[in-house]
C-alpha cells in the first residue's frame, strides 16, 4: 500500500506540473483535472507500484521467447500479436485465453511471446496470468520465482500489487509458483471472477492473457472460459490430431469465441515454427 501511495503521489506531481511539491506550471490545478485524468493518474500509479524485473537474454533464448526484441526468430510471434490485437479492437475484446487440446503443444511459449511482444508496443498495456495451476511454467520460462503465487492473490492472502511483476513498463506477469491441489475449486469460485474484475478495473490493461490448462484433460478450463472474451487454441504439428483440434474448438465455442488456431512446432518451415489461420 505504501508503494502505491508513493507512486500515486509521483504520478500526481507529474500531472499537476509540480516537482517535489514545487509548482512548475501555475495554470494547472488539481481541481481542474477531469475525472478521466484522475483515473489515468490512479492507473499509472498502480502500474508504477508493481516491482519490475529483467529476465536474462540467455533465459529468454532457452525458453524460446523471441518476441522481446525485433528478430527473425520472433517475426511469427509479431504477426500473431498484431493479428490478435486487430481482432480484439474489431470485437472490443480484452480477455484472451491461450489453451490447447493436450499438453506439450507450446501454449505457454505462445503466451510468453505474446506478452513479450506487447512490451514492444508502448501504447498498449498487457497482463499475463499463469493459470495452468496443474503445470505452471511461466515463471520457469522467464527465470523468476516470486515469493508469492497467483494462487495467493486469488485466495486473498496477498494483493496483486505485491505478487505481480512488471516485465516491461507496460507489461505485467502473475506467476503460479507451484501446482495447486484442486485447481477447479479455485478457478470456479465466484470470488475469483470478482478479483479479476477488480484487477482489470485497477490496472485497465488493453489485453489480459490467461495461460490455461489443455481443454481435453482439465475440467477447470471449460468453467473458466466463460470469463474471457475469446480463446486461442494451440496445436502441435505432428502431434495434435485433426479430431482433437475439432473437439477442442467445439468445446471452446460453447463458452467463448475462438480467436484462432496456432499451429506450433512446425519443423519443416524455413523460418519460425508456427502460423495462424
Amino acid at each position: 500500500m505504501e508503494k502505491l501511495q508513493a507512486a500515486l503521489a509521483r504520478a500526481r506531481e507529474k500531472r499537476d506540473g509540480t516537482e517535489g511539491g514545487r509548482p512548475v506550471r501555475s495554470d494547472i490545478q488539481p481541481r481542474h483535472r477531469s475525472r478521466r485524468a484522475a483515473q489515468a493518474e490512479a492507473t499509472d500509479a498502480a502500474w508504477e507500484a508493481v516491482a519490475q524485473f529483467d529476465p536474462s537474454t540467455d533465459t529468454l533464448t532457452k525458453s524460446r521467447i523471441f518476441a522481446s526484441k525485433v528478430s527473425s526468430d520472433g517475426q511469427h510471434f509479431d504477426i500473431l500479436r498484431t493479428k490478435l490485437l486487430l481482432e480484439m479492437r474489431r470485437n472490443n475484446w480484452t480477455r484472451i485465453a491461450v489453451t490447447s487440446a493436450t499438453p506439450h503443444c507450446g501454449k505457454t511459449t505462445i503466451s510468453c511471446n505474446l506478452i513479450a511482444g506487447v512490451g514492444r508496443q508502448p501504447e498498449i498495456r498487457g497482463i499475463l496470468f499463469d493459470m495452468d495451476f496443474r503445470r505452471p511454467a511461466v515463471g520457469k520460462a522467464f527465470g523468476v520465482q516470486p515469493s508469492a503465487s497467483l494462487e495467493d492473490v486469488l485466495t486473498e492472502a496477498v494483493s496483486f500489487e505485491e505478487q505481480a511483476l512488471r516485465l516491461q513498463e507496460n507489461t505485467i506477469i502473475s506467476i503460479t509458483t507451484a501446482p495447486v491441489p484442486d485447481p477447479a475449486q479455485l478457478m470456479n469460485r465466484s470470488r475469483t471472477a470478482e478479483l479479476l474484475d477488480d484487477i482489470q478495473q485497477t490496472y485497465r490493461p488493453d489485453i489480459m492473457l490467461f495461460d490455461l490448462p489443455p481443454v481435453l484433460i482439465s475440467e477447470e478450463t471449460r468453467a473458466f472460459l466463460k470469463l474471457v472474451d475469446a480463446a486461442i487454441i494451440v496445436a502441435a504439428a505432428e502431434s495434435t490430431t485433426v479430431s482433437q483440434i475439432d473437439e477442442t474448438e467445439r468445446e471452446v465455442a460453447q463458452y467463448t469465441n475462438v480467436a484462432g488456431i496456432v499451429l506450433n512446432k512446425c519443423r519443416h518451415m524455413d523460418e519460425g515454427y508456427g502460423y495462424t489461420y
